[in-house]
């Protein structure tokens, strides 16, 4: 699609496609310039809008359907009589432009219509309104419409036969006789504007001769057989942004607003990109030039009803520019059955629902209620995005909601369909979450159909729980999202779960359920941990713990106790943090927990290796790995089996790290379990590197990378990137482990990692010296060493000092290096790696060897 300039002076400047011709005029930004128009009743086609924005390839399309066809174009040059009679024998082109009210159907046909008279395709274009969804007024019977448009073809009221199969043989007789007066023996181009159903359009089909109708209704005309359909939706932004910025700049063409697009979108979006809607919020800018884009959408965000806003400014311009009248006229046309499962379908929270949900919505049977879906989305009230799907526009799910009339029984439907969502959801939960034996509830048949229900809903659930408080649904409010948890979590949906989380917790605390509010702040400490936010963390995870122990609710408190230490940890408050896990871990012992003591144990034995204490940590992962694999809690096991190999791996211990990390790969891959499984590959990788397994460590990480960077998950690739640039370095590859260190670094960033980063940047300060570019490698790794000191971690800041040594060591600074590695073995012995202290001792006796070398000499 199309869409004009924004630049006042050369409106067609940034046209993406060609322009369509139209004789010496052209439709393609879309500008229709017309001729003086010639009064007769034989082209009585209305004007088209001055302006048609984002339908290029629609029109397109219509005009495709209406250009002679090759045999016809050899007729209208001169051809024989039998030429004539058979290129006249062609069937009826029926072209039907469905969609909904206001979505420009009307505007595309007559700019087609234009077209075509300006091309002289036809002999005569006639048109007739059959006030279909014209509010306020009654469907023009076929009968009538047929004496409309033999009026326009001359002939006189006397002549005109009573009857509407009369008259539908008579109009077509006249069509023929038009085109046998006509000098090049034309077809006639038809337009029935504005149709409620295919009964009003059937009488008016031309016959044959090539004539062709072209009819536009919001209900699908599919049994008008043969006929063409042509569904236009609402524009894409940029056509809405577009549309607006067109209006403006026609009606004032230095209009300044119409250049600032990121406030035009705004207004579009909350538009709904919408023709209609924007034209009448275009209409509101034009009629006070001191009105800014800002300042409308602000007026349209805090209305009570959109719709209701959306009326033109200009009072005499009629019902059809009001949008309520507009879609009133659609719901008119509907029985009393659809009307309600519109209203309530279109009222229900998030962007879709299944057909089950509104079964259960309407009170309805499941096959009742799809039929009558059906007939709703061929209303074009109703979309079906996928099978067995509804959703509604924006616009149109706000005048349900603010419907004057709303079905009696709207709060109970909801709170059915409210009802359906925290069940089922607690039943797939209860499926995904499931040991070896557990009992569950048998809605899903395993934790595949779980998650394939959870998958299709995930949108309308977490819509559901937002809007769960203001329907005063408090149970759904606070269990629907503690049941979307683990859900969430898996699928790494951490904005939606803080979102679901917050509201939780909030209605808990309003109705005094201190428990469940206790569990939402705990979760919603674990989610913002995982978006590396701690400081929030720590508080949502102290109010957690604080709330547990108020009511005496053990296994509460310790599960606070072990996320507020694992988060503790990750600030590298370590001195806190121990402390935290340990109290968690007697807790759950305590309770008879074992897949949380599990968990417990497993984060316990990680702080413990960051502190340097291996054999503890080696001890805490195993007795986490041993609780997993006995209550059969693979996803914890593959978790246990990667952390043991870190620690083995830092021990390098090798021969008993790779057969860690490659077990906890193939259990991730065996639990489907995408961003744990690229974990396990970067843990596998930098093992495999550090054995000098580079080609292996290259593909492991490079896999890591890929599938970090798919999920979305920056942390977990900035890992990735930053041990495979290492290995580039390591294996003579230096300027693709800068490109890669580099990307590391800025990722950490991103992510707020000061560690991270640091670490990133002394890789990359010894990656620029291998390329001789020393003074942006000292630059590199002072930055890294100040973000280490800040960190607290001891030891990595001695390993920078050790780096730093061999880089001033390169440069023939014989004294600096000296004094960093004196640094760095300070620094080691603090930290307790009497292996690294003693390398660090070695490098420094020879820089010592080489300086009395040099002074002898």
């Amino acid at each position: 699609m199309t869409h004009t300039s924004h630049t006042p002076k050369d409106p067609a400047s940034s046209i993406d496609l060609r322009w369509i011709n139209a004789g010496r005029d052209v439709i393609g930004q879309q500008v229709i310039h017309l001729p003086q128009t010639i009064p007769s009743a034989l082209h009585t086609l209305p004007p088209p809008p001055a302006t048609l924005v984002g339908r290029t390839e629609a029109l397109k399309e219509l005009l495709s359907e209406l250009a002679p066809t090759p045999e016809e174009r050899r007729s209208l040059r001169g051809a024989n009589e039998a030429q004539k009679e058979r290129s006249g024998s062609s069937g009826v082109v029926v072209s039907a432009l469905v969609g909904m009210g206001g979505v420009g159907k009307s505007a595309l046909a007559l700019a087609a219509g234009a077209i075509a008279h300006n091309k002289r395709w036809f002999c005569a274009e006639l048109f007739v309104d059959l006030r279909g969804y014209t509010p306020g007024v009654e469907p023009l019977s076929a009968e009538a419409a047929l004496d409309i448009l033999l009026r326009q073809m001359g002939v006189t009221p006397e002549d005109i036969p009573l009857g509407v199969e009369e008259r539908a043989s008579f109009y077509r007789s006249r069509l023929e006789s038009l085109s046998e007066a006509d000098e090049q023996g034309r077809p006639v181009l038809v337009v029935a504007d504005n149709a409620r159903s295919a009964s009003q359009v059937r009488p008016l089909l031309p016959g044959p001769g090539g004539h062709k109708l072209v009819a536009t209704s919001r209900g699908g005309l599919h049994s008008l057989a043969g006929a063409r359909h042509l569904d236009l939706d609402v524009l894409d932004f940029e056509a809405a942004i577009a549309l607006l910025a067109s209006d403006l700049t026609t009606h004032t063409p230095e209009d300044p607003r119409a250049e600032d697009e990121t406030k035009l979108g705004l207004l579009a979006s909350l538009c709904g990109l919408l023709p209609l809607a924007l034209e009448i919020a275009a209409a509101y800018l034009k009629r006070n030039p001191r009105l800014t884009p800002a300042r409308l959408a602000e007026r349209l965000e805090r209305a009570v009803s959109r719709v209701d806003k959306l009326r033109d400014p200009d009072r005499d311009t009629g019902q059809a520019r009001v949008l309520r009248a507009v879609f009133d006229t659609s719901l008119g046309h509907l029985d009393r059955i659809e009307a309600r499962v519109f209203l309530l379908v279109a009222s229900t929270p998030g962007p879709t629902l299944s057909t089950a949900a509104a079964a259960i919505l309407a009170e309805l049977p499941s096959e009742e209620v799809e039929e009558v879906l059906e007939t709703l989305a061929s209303a074009h009230l109703l979309t079906q995005p996928a099978p067995d799907r509804w959703g509604t526009h924006d616009l149109l799910a706000d005048y349900a909601r603010h419907h004057p009339h709303p079905p009696k029984d709207r709060d109970q439907a909801l709170g059915r369909v409210l009802n359906h969502y925290t069940t089922t959801t607690g039943a797939a939960n209860e499926r995904l979450e499931a040991l070896p034996g557990q009992v569950v509830s048998d809605l899903f048949s395993d934790s595949d159909a779980a998650l394939a229900w959870l998958d299709a809903e995930r949108t309308t659930l977490v819509s559901a729980a937002l809007a769960a408080p203001e329907l005063g649904h408090t149970d759904a409010a606070i269990a629907l999202p503690l049941h979307l948890v683990e859900y969430l979590s898996r699928e790494r949906r951490f904005e939606d779960l803080e979102r679901v989380l917050r509201s939780a917790q909030a209605t808990a605390r309003t109705t005094g359920d201190h428990t469940r509010e206790g569990s939402a702040w705990n979760y919603l400490g674990t989610t913002l941990r995982q978006l590396r936010r701690f400081d929030e963390a720590i508080h949502a995870l102290t109010r957690a713990r604080d709330l547990h122990q108020l009511i005496g609710h053990a296994h509460g408190e310790a599960a606070a106790w072990t996320n507020l230490g694992t988060a503790l940890a990750q600030v590298r408050r370590f001195d806190e943090a121990i402390p935290a896990l340990t109290r968690a871990r007697d807790l759950h012992q305590q309770t008879g927990d074992q897949i949380d003591e599990a968990a417990t144990w497993n984060n316990l034995g990680t702080t413990l290796r960051q502190v340097r204490r291996f054999n503890e940590s080696i001890q805490a992962h195993t007795r986490a790995r041993d609780l997993y694999q006995l209550t059969g809690h693979t996803h914890g096991e593959a978790a246990a089996w990667t952390n043991l190999g870190t620690t083995l791996r830092q021990l390098r211990r090798f021969d008993e790290a790779i057969p860690a990390l490659t077990r906890a790969r193939d259990l991730e891959q065996q639990n489907g379990d995408a961003h744990g499984e690229a974990q396990a590959w970067t843990n596998l990788g930098t093992a495999l590197r550090e054995m000098g397994r580079f080609k292996e460590a290259i593909g492991a990480l490079t896999h890591a990378r890929e599938v970090f960077d798919k999920l979305g998950a920056a942390h977990g690739e900035a890992a990735a990137w930053t041990n495979l640039g290492v290995a580039l370095a390591q294996v003579g590859r230096p300027t693709e482990a800068i490109h890669a260190l580099i990307r590391a670094r800025d990722l950490y960033h991103r992510t707020g990692d000061v560690h991270g980063e640091a670490q990133a940047g002394a890789n990359l300060g010894m990656a620029l010296a291998q390329v001789g570019k020393p003074t942006e490698a000292v630059q590199a790794l002072d930055r890294a060493r100040e973000a280490f000191n800040q960190t607290g971690d001891v030891h990595s800041e001695a390993q920078l000092w050790k780096n730093f040594g061999q880089v001033l060591l390169w440069l023939g600074q014989r004294a600096g290096a000296s004094r960093a590695v004196q640094r760095a073995v300070e620094l080691f012995e603090e930290s307790g790696d009497v292996r690294e202290a003693a390398l660090g001792r070695e490098l420094l006796m020879r820089i010592q060897e080489a300086s009395d070398t040099d002074d002898s000499t």
